[in-house]
């Protein structure tokens, strides 16, 4: 399942509830001139493959 959220400093406890369970992530800056990711990360399956999108 794919989700999205646009969250500011104040949502950061509702941001941790939406991503409790994510194998993947990436929080990119809200102006689109600057859609460069500020962080990405990914977690392996549980068979050791590193499956993840961008």
């Amino acid at each position: 399942m794919i989700r999205h959220a646009v969250v500011d400093d104040t949502e950061y406890q509702e941001l941790a509830t939406l991503v409790a369970g994510a194998r993947a992530a990436c929080a990119l800056p809200v102006y689109l001139d600057e859609r460069h990711p500020l962080l990405c990360a990914a977690l392996p399956d549980s068979d050791g493959v590193l499956r993840a999108r961008w």
